[in-house]
């Protein structure tokens, strides 16, 4: 059941970061400002799916770090808007548990 719970999770993050990104597109008007940093959000919030299953584990918790640490340096922005991603990620870190 935590895998199914860990890999929903994994799947909504970069969901997550491409809808606030879209958000963002549309009622802003630094519209290449939110794109590098939106799309550097999705990116890392996405990046854990690709990873082999036996690296999960370090890579959501890696990717977690470096997901709060880009909404940390916008959050007087647009930094709120990629916390969803985040605790999404950290769901699918909690939940996770390697297969024996």
């Amino acid at each position: 059941m935590s895998l199914l719970i860990a890999r929903a999770a994994l799947i909504t993050a970069p969901v997550f970061a491409a809808a606030a990104t879209l958000l963002l597109v549309v009622t802003g008007d630094q519209v290449s400002n939110v794109l590098v940093w939106g799309g550097s959000v999705t990116l890392v919030a996405a990046l854990p799916t690709v990873v082999p299953e036996r690296y999960w584990r370090i890579a959501i918790w890696t990717c977690s770090a470096l997901v709060l640490v880009l909404a940390a340096l916008s959050i007087l922005s647009i930094g709120a808007y990629f916390l969803p991603a985040l605790a999404a990620l950290v769901v699918a870190g909690i939940t996770y548990r390697p297969r024996e």
